[in-house]
């Protein structure tokens, strides 16, 4: 039942060019808003959509059929598109400019730059898709902010040269203002040569180098066998800020936009969440059903799997416990999902605290190994095969000072990094013994 309060907003969905399909219309969204909750949800799939030989369901929650669908939340996909935590608080300033003070689900969707959006959505307020500025909500040019590599390196020559302090530096290039910088990890969509990166920066509240600590994950996450997107750090003053490629485009930024596969341009590719794709699971039992189910052979699907063992036995050594499943995704290429890179890893200092998902109903990090072993079994893992994977790991793990200092991190958080990796990677160490 809808109160007098409840809003309603319509929301008209479509899809980029991407390396395997053309752009077109997908569909539109009735929302229904209260207070800043979408309570209720209304789907249809636009006839020409269902009409192509490449539709696939959008959303889980959203299978192919014509007619509208209800349902009582935003469709996990379309989450997966909205604002982050920081882009929401970006949004929030500006309403509030507006005079308004509460930020919906559909503010949060719409209020994000089309180019910087992830995965292959694109959302308008306005029925006609004629003009490209359709797609750019009033607020949304800069949620969050556009930078070119050359303003980053700009701002490092200028505290190099003591004209400005690094936090100053860091905030006039957000242009957020230092009352919001707190409570989120501040980013950036950054320009090289017209390819797409993600710029993430230090956080006043950081109690560590959370930055370089990222970084040297990633390092060791690619070390490791892992597919990683190639990540580098560029110093501001004494803070680092980490450049990420984007996995969910590929070719560069063109004034043309793309329309159908091998125009010249940037292509994007549909991208969910673990999260989505699991329906909210909590465990990584969650995820290897979605795999599982995966429209592939019986070769790609056990590979699929080992990845995903190798992705939790490399959480699980470096103790990184912010391992939700919106810290893993999947990206559709060639009419297929599969996991995407690794992204959004780092050690947690502090060696009590329980894992965001399970392994096989297990948080306790000190039980963490021998789930690991029973996720294999599983999985359908050899022990032969899981071995060699974990002794990979550990050997990619070991290197982390010599990457460390290769990052720039201080000497003095090497105890605090040392204390989070050693006595898990001790620990996976037995099982090869």
């Amino acid at each position: 039942m809808v109160t007098a309060n409840a809003t309603t907003q319509r929301v008209w969905v479509d899809a980029a060019a991407t390396p395997d399909a053309a752009a077109g219309p997908v569909g539109w969204m009735d929302v229904v808003t209260l207070a800043e909750k979408a309570v209720g949800v209304t789907f249809a799939y636009d006839p020409t959509y269902l009409a192509r030989p490449d539709a696939y369901a959008v959303s889980p929650e959203l299978p192919l059929a014509p007619g509208p669908r209800v349902l009582r939340s935003m469709p996990g996909a379309f989450v997966d598109s909205s604002a982050d935590s920081w882009g929401q608080k970006l949004i929030r300033r500006q309403l509030r400019a507006e005079g308004v003070t509460l930020l919906s689900e559909v503010d949060a969707l719409v209020g994000v730059s089309d180019e910087a959006r992830t995965g292959a959505f694109r959302f308008r307020e306005e029925p006609s898709a004629d003009d490209e500025e359709a797609y750019v909500a009033g607020r949304a040019a800069r949620v969050p902010v556009v930078l070119d590599l050359r303003e980053l390196r700009a701002a490092a020559d200028r505290t190099r040269a003591g004209a400005s302090s690094s936090e100053q530096a860091i905030a006039e290039l957000l242009d957020a203002g230092t009352a919001v910088l707190g409570g989120a990890r501040p980013k950036a969509l950054v320009r090289r040569k017209g390819r797409a990166l993600l710029a993430k920066f230090p956080a006043p509240d950081d109690e560590h180098d959370a930055i370089r600590w990222e970084a040297v994950s990633l390092n060791l996450a690619h070390a490791a066998g892992l597919a990683t997107s190639r990540v580098r750090t560029i110093e501001i003053g004494e803070h680092a800020v980490l450049l990420v490629d984007r996995f969910d485009r590929v070719g560069k930024a063109d004034s043309v936009v793309p329309t159908k596969p091998g125009d010249a341009g940037e292509l994007r590719i549909p991208y969910w969440s673990a999260r989505t794709a699991t329906g909210d699971g909590r465990d990584y039992l969650d995820v290897a059903r979605v795999i599982r189910g995966m429209d592939a052979t019986r070769d790609v699907v056990r590979a699929q799997l080992r990845d995903l063992w190798r992705r939790v036995a490399f959480a699980v050594a470096v103790h990184c416990t912010d391992d939700h499943l919106r810290n893993l995704g999947f990206l559709r290429r060639e009419s297929a999902w599969r996991l995407c890179p690794v992204f959004d890893i780092e050690p947690d200092p502090v060696q009590e605290r329980l894992r965001s998902t399970a392994i096989v109903g297990v948080v306790d990090p000190d039980a963490a190994p021998a789930a690991l072993v029973a996720l294999a079994g599983e999985l359908g893992i050899k022990t032969s095969s899981w071995r060699r994977s974990l002794a990979q790991v550990l050997v990619a793990v070991e290197s982390w000072p010599d990457v460390a200092k290769r990052v720039g991190l201080a000497e003095d958080e090497f105890a605090a990094m040392d204390a989070a990796i050693g006595h898990r990677r001790d620990a996976l160490a037995k099982l090869l013994t």
